[in-house]
């Protein structure tokens, strides 16, 4: 990024709100030259025009740091020098209030556009740090919705301490150098502890309070009941894989009911481990809440209409045809049924990439050269039934093997695709490739409460849970989504989109150091792991296909609990919240952290005006809301009278 109007300036979000920024002239670490800094800045060409108040940072470290005793002096000196600037130490918000009284506001530049780019490979490298952190946003934010609603329908003590203790663990975690793959190999292992440690407090709570709600469910009916928790504020449809649990003491083989005890097509599938089978069933489950389902002795004949085929080389349901090639195991075809368009011209292309980077990508834009893709293909039919189609495909290159399976479903229009990884690569990017038919595309990535439309000239671009790129194709406006549950590193050139699944420089390799390979140093990204993507071709754009909502799906899938047979207050289906408006997102449930009030928060997903109900049937509850385009809204209720009011992000 160049500031060409001066380094501190305002930056203007989508929503239109804004704040004062300052970019750190020179560079962020500092050392034992606070004279020398204190000389130069007065003449530094980026100040903004006019600028007399000029900020500096002091200390060891990124971002200054450890105020050292030679720095004080230094500075202490300077406050004596009359030939130097007037010096004095401070704080941010004296240096921002300083500015804005004595600069021009035609001084102060607007930034509405990303802050980008520093240290690219940083999206992509060490994939596991990068697994952990959006597992352990998503799981905290699921155990904070149930644990509120635990408190509110049955007063069970909210974990408010517990909660605070694990958020603290991922936050921390997030430091620019932990959460970017670029620390030593060791501070890796402090990490993996602490986020450990916030996945496992975060699914004990978000475990006690499902239990604490499904033990007042009447379950009396006969047979296993499954609770299917969905821990989303939306209503979703989803294949469900309860696990083989639910067929105990039961007469084999069984079947699967809904609530009313009707029969309801399922699917034996492999269980947890070998030798063990479970039943795959589809479940329509209201916005975050339950459905109960049961596991019932006998079998059950359940008619199915909708299409679902599968053979050697393709996979073919209602909504899609999707062909392979049988030596690449890559998609040649991927049809669109329902709006008759070719999609891809090549799919799930898994190419490697010379990448002789170091750890951050120093000075790289982009990754184009290819070291060779993945082929020498076995394709097999994996599965083929009433709820599912699976094809397997395991394909290699060089030393490292990937084992992928595409499955395809009778009831929903869902494109899963899982890849188990084992990577043998030195210096060595992995890109995931699609092929699309869609010219004049528009490349839209997500970002935390929004979204960001970038470049399209095959930059590597920051992203979260999707990107998406919706342009034309066969004379129609079209788009192609792809979701993902753990990368953040993508690029979109000539209409062909990839996802960064993984690098492998060597740890905390700064340029210009050398690597040099006779030495035992040790190589990020090494051995197995597991991606999955998601697929969601669409007409029109992202926004009516929902793409955003599908990935908090991916990313928060349905809860399977198996709850003993009890009488109970709560009927065997429930919701807790929802919004009316497809174009706004809940994001967030939780009390208060002073008190005990209940926080609400979400945004517009789709940059219009989202007028919408925020209803708690449970407690009979509808609360009119207006989110404006873009908006991240958090309101406040009380819930002795249940009246709201809207706060800041820190619930004032």
């Amino acid at each position: 990024m160049r500031y060409t109007d001066g380094t501190t300036f305002w930056w203007q979000a989508n929503d239109g709100s804004e704040i004062l920024a300052c970019c750190l002239q020179e560079n962020y670490v500092a050392r034992n030259d606070a004279l020398d800094r204190i000389k130069r800045l007065p003449h530094n060409p980026h100040l903004n025009p006019g600028q007399t108040e000029i900020i500096g940072f002091f200390g060891v470290g990124n971002h200054g740091g450890g105020p050292t005793k030679v720095a004080i002096k230094q500075i202490l000196d300077a406050q004596k020098d009359t030939g130097l600037a007037n010096v004095k130490f401070s704080t941010l918000l004296e240096y921002f209030e300083g500015f804005q009284k004595k600069t021009k506001k035609t001084a102060i530049p607007r930034i509405t556009t990303d802050l980008q780019h520093h240290a690219r490979g940083c999206y992509s490298v060490h994939s596991e740090v990068k697994r952990l952190n959006r597992q352990g946003e998503h799981v905290l934010m699921a155990a904070e919705r149930f644990a509120t609603i635990a408190w509110l329908l049955q007063g069970h003590p909210y974990p408010q301490a517990a909660l605070e203790h694990s958020w603290k663990h991922v936050l921390y975690n997030q430091f620019h150098d932990i959460l970017a793959g670029t620390s030593i190999e060791e501070s890796y292992n402090d990490t993996r502890d602490q986020m450990g440690a916030a996945k496992h407090a975060a699914r004990h709570i978000l475990n006690e309070s499902i239990q604490t709600i499904a033990r007042t469910i009447d379950t009396s009916d006969e047979g296993n009941t499954i609770v299917v928790v969905n821990p989303l504020p939306w209503p979703v449809k989803t294949v469900v894989n309860p696990g083989g649990m639910v067929g105990r003491e039961l007469t084999h083989p069984y079947h699967i009911a809904d609530e009313k005890g009707k029969p309801i097509p399922s699917q034996a599938a492999d269980g947890d481990r070998i030798g063990h089978t479970t039943k795959l069933f589809t479940a329509e489950v209201p916005a975050l809440g339950y459905r109960c389902f049961s596991a019932k002795s006998g079998a059950k004949t359940v008619k199915v209409a909708k299409t679902l085929l599968g053979g050697r080389d393709f996979l073919d349901n209602e909504w899609w045809r999707i062909e392979f090639d049988p030596s690449t195991g890559q998609m040649l075809r991927l049809y669109d049924k329902k709006n008759k368009v070719e999609t891809l011209t090549k799919g799930n292309v898994l190419a490697c990439m010379v990448d002789s980077s170091d750890t951050w990508s120093h000075g790289y834009d982009e990754f184009r050269n290819e070291a060779g893709r993945f082929g020498s293909a076995s394709l097999e039919l994996l599965e083929l039934g009433d709820i599912r189609a699976t094809m397997r495909i395991v394909s290699t290159f060089d030393k490292s093997t990937i084992d992928q399976t595409v499955s395809v479903y009778r009831d929903v229009d869902t494109i899963d695709c899982k890849f188990r990884i084992n990577w043998q690569q030195k210096y060595t990017m992995l890109k995931l490739g699609y092929e699309t038919t869609i010219t004049e595309g528009t490349a839209t990535y997500d970002t935390a409460y929004g979204s960001q439309v970038r470049n399209t000239q095959g930059f590597e671009e920051p992203g979260q849970k999707w990107f998406d790129l919706t342009g034309t194709a066969n004379g129609k406006t079209y788009g192609f989504g792809v979701l993902n549950d753990s990368k953040y590193g993508f690029d979109v050139r000539d209409g062909i989109m990839r996802v960064t699944m993984l690098r492998s420089p060597a740890y905390a390799h700064h340029d210009r150091g050398r690597y040099d390979s006779s030495k035992p140093w040790s190589i990020i990204d090494q051995g197995w792991q597991t991606v999955h993507i998601q697929l969601v071709p669409h007409k029109g754009g992202w926004e009516a296909a929902n793409v955003a909502k599908k990935s908090w799906e991916l990313n928060e899938p349905v809860i399977v609990h198996v709850e003993s047979g009890h009488k109970g207050a709560l009927p065997a289906n429930a919701s807790f919240l929802n919004a009316t408006a497809a174009n706004v997102l809940l994001t967030v449930l939780k009390k208060s952290e002073d008190g005990k009030d209940l926080i609400i928060r979400g945004y517009e997903t789709a940059g219009k005006t989202g007028a919408a109900k925020v209803q708690l049937p449970h407690w009979k509850k509808s609360l009119d809301v207006t989110f404006a385009p873009h908006e991240i809204k958090t309101i406040r209720i009380n819930t002795k009278t249940w009246k709201i009011r809207e706060t800041n992000l820190l619930e004032e």
